[in-house]
């Protein structure tokens, strides 16, 4: 255990032997992470392979100048030789279970991984055939016996495994997939952003987790479930206060924000001015 202001963490660290390097996977760090406090860990031209678990929480990893946002569930691998940073968000920390490894045609592997995925973030159906490996794969280090480094190497081989066979073609088609469910999803929206359409609601109607629908609908779109959902309700409002001679309760009603004096600070905050000053300006009256 590593004492830390930031994260409660818990890592064994690796030397291979000779042989090790020669012929087997290899570990050279292993670990578990809490994190307390959101901070930023960077690194770069590590002779390394990375793979993360989030285990919970959420956060966001930066892998050649793409950010990408995570939470519970997702799975990452990267190639450590090209620089990286993560950090965890401050109102969702994150547990992260990681291992740094390395072996013999690794980059090769790693070649056909990414000639073969779309992200280097994914989301397995069965997430405990990862866990398990890392699970025992710590165990083992934790423990060294003396077929400790060929059991790891066959523990690593696995989850190398796992990760090609999870996350190659099937996941050019997921990406597919979860784009078309990202515009049903917008499309839903768009036809009922006035009624109340909480995100676990969303998420049941069209059988996605939460975390990664809104997750998805921010790559897509650019912007959040929630605040997609205001605009579309703001740009409604400042038709009817154009166009109509609706009192504003009204209006706030329609677009589903029943709450006057909540419906005008959120006008005020999009728009700059109250509903009623902005009807009086696109009317021109003084």
């Amino acid at each position: 255990m590593i004492p830390s202001e930031l994260t409660d963490s818990y890592r064994i660290i690796s030397t291979p032997s000779a042989f090790a390097k020669e012929t087997l996977f290899y570990i050279q760090e292993i670990g578990k992470l809490k994190s307390l406090k959101s901070h930023t860990s960077k690194r770069e031209a590590l002779d390394s392979f990375l793979f993360i678990i989030v285990v919970s929480g959420s956060g966001t990893f930066t892998y050649k100048e793409k950010t990408y946002d995570l939470s519970s569930g997702d799975h990452l691998f990267i190639d450590c030789k090209k620089p990286y940073s993560h950090e965890s968000t401050d109102s969702d920390p994150w547990e992260l279970m990681w291992v740094h490894f390395n072996g013999l045609l690794m980059d090769h592997y790693y070649l056909y991984f990414s000639n073969k995925t779309s992200s280097i973030v994914f989301c397995p159906e069965e997430q405990s055939d990862f866990t398990a490996v890392l699970e025992n794969l710590m165990l083992l280090t934790n423990k060294k016996s003396t077929h400790s480094e060929l059991l790891a190497s066959q523990l690593l081989n696995t989850l190398v495994t796992h990760v090609l066979t999870n996350n190659t073609d099937q996941l050019v088609n997921d990406a597919d997939k979860i784009a078309d469910k990202i515009k049903q999803i917008k499309n839903f929206i768009d036809e009922n952003f006035p009624k109340k359409i909480p995100l676990d609601m969303i998420a049941d109607e069209f059988f996605i987790s939460k975390y990664h629908m809104s997750r998805e609908f921010k790559k897509a779109y650019g912007i959040t479930i929630a605040n997609y959902m205001i605009a579309k309700r703001i740009t409604y409002a400042k038709e009817l206060l154009r166009f109509t001679n609706m009192r504003i309760e009204e209006i706030g009603n329609l677009c589903g924000i029943e709450d006057s004096s909540y419906f005008n600070k959120v006008f005020r905050k999009f728009e700059g001015m109250t509903a009623s000053d902005y009807r009086k300006k696109w009317r021109g009256i003084k």
